[in-house]
């Protein structure tokens, strides 16, 4: 079975991404300009890739 993907926007501190990762999905990206929440994002997730400015992103490739 296909594991099944989320990416998040506006992400904040990973509310969501860690609600995913209890559902046993993988964390594909996330958004979110506040550096303090990408420090959290990157130190749970650092296999997803981080954007920092959702106006100036590219998501085509998910």
């Amino acid at each position: 079975m296909r594991k099944l993907t989320h990416g998040s926007l506006f992400s904040g501190i990973g509310g969501f991404d860690l609600a995913a990762d209890w559902m046993g999905w993988e964390n594909k990206f996330h958004c979110e300009w506040n550096e303090f929440g990408q420090k959290v994002l990157h130190h749970y997730w650092p296999e997803a890739e981080c954007f920092t400015d959702i106006t100036k992103s590219d998501f085509t490739k998910y």
